[in-house]
């Protein structure tokens, strides 16, 4: 992808980066909510070792 479209066009993206670079690539505003933090180790290693 990276190869193919402009980089103005693609956002390379980690969702612990939160709202910010999201919002400010789609050119919206922030949202009031907090930005979902779920699926973290301790919660991954929970689910595993039901």
């Amino acid at each position: 992808m990276k190869s193919t479209l402009p980089p103005e066009r693609l956002l390379t993206y980690q969702a612990s980066e939160g709202w910010e670079p999201l919002c400010a690539f789609l050119d919206v505003q922030l949202p009031s909510e907090p930005f979902p933090r779920t699926n973290s180790t301790a919660e991954f290693r929970a689910r595993i070792g039901r």
